[in-house]
């Protein structure tokens, strides 16, 4: 409907079905270019009235959804977009998402890279000091705005345009998750020296402590447990769980089966892999 009342520019109509959508409180994420698009056909004091409101009212429900809005909106205008990107650098998530329901749906506020890398790029050319607000604030909360999982993938896309990259709002982003990788790089990394295997157990039964002494065990590679399915399967879910170097394999001979238990080297291969990334990404950032 939306894209219709634009292709006849029915400026009056699109008036009030964005009205209607910023009242909802909602938009999905594909919707942005059909919202730029009906906007342009408005005034600029009203579409900038309008894109506060849209972003407000969906901020606590989709910031995936505002982030990509407010970036494909920044051709409109500094005066169109700089209230609706400052509403939104003000609501910037603080604590754990909380996942809400509306009409049906499933809305959150998590915070995802594509958000972050959205933000930046609407906001970094219209307000430096917009900007800088918003790179203190997500680094000074690392339990909301994980380094691995939210800013250095952000950062990545971020390097591509050069304004972007060497802006100092960016710089200091940049350089932040450089320190990260940085002080991981340094850890020393080599491949265990005996049967040793770190394990943290969320339970303290009779056979997840067999499982404890098994993995502090420097000399044993391999354990059996004959039990019962239910035990068994118990077991394997600690594992799982506890993400345990340990492969697990079920014996069925006799009765009962066993569960037959054998360390690997899950841990180091999985932090050689990520040596492997972080030195590349770091190559990167620093340059």
């Amino acid at each position: 409907m939306l894209d219709l009342l634009t292709q006849l520019e029915d400026v009056a109509n699109l008036d009030v079905f964005l009205e209607d959508i910023a009242a909802r409180g909602g938009f999905d994420l594909g919707d942005s270019a059909s919202i730029v698009a009906a906007l342009r056909l408005l005034p600029p004091a009203r579409a900038a009235a309008l894109m506060k409101r849209l972003i407000t009212g969906a901020a606590d429900r989709s910031l995936a959804a505002c982030g990509a809005l407010l970036a494909q909106a920044t051709p409109l205008g500094h005066a169109v977009v700089i209230g609706a990107a400052t509403d939104l650098v003000n609501v910037l998530p603080r604590g754990p998402a909380r996942e809400t329901m509306r009409d049906g749906w499933r809305h959150g506020r998590e915070v995802e890279p594509g958000f972050v890398t959205d933000l930046f790029t609407a906001i970094e050319p219209i307000d430096a000091a917009l900007t800088d607000r918003a790179v203190t604030h997500m680094l000074g909360l690392p339990g909301i705005y994980d380094f691995d999982t939210v800013l250095i993938p952000a950062v990545r896309k971020l390097l591509g345009p050069r304004e972007t990259a060497n802006s100092a709002a960016m710089t200091r982003l940049r350089l932040a998750c450089a320190a990260h990788l940085a002080a991981r790089v340094a850890e020393p990394l080599e491949p265990p020296r005996d049967w040793t295997r770190a394990g943290v157990l969320g339970c303290t039964c009779a056979h997840c402590t067999g499982l404890s002494q098994y993995l502090a065990d420097p000399e044993r590679a391999t354990w059996v447990l004959r039990a019962g399915e239910g035990i068994r399967v118990h077991v394997e879910n600690t594992i799982r769980a506890a993400r345990c170097d340990v492969d697990v394999t079920t014996e069925r001979q006799g009765r009962p089966f066993s569960l037959v238990c054998t360390k690997n080297l899950a841990s180091y291969e999985r932090r050689r892999k990520q040596r492997k990334r972080d030195l590349t990404d770091l190559k990167r950032l620093r340059g």
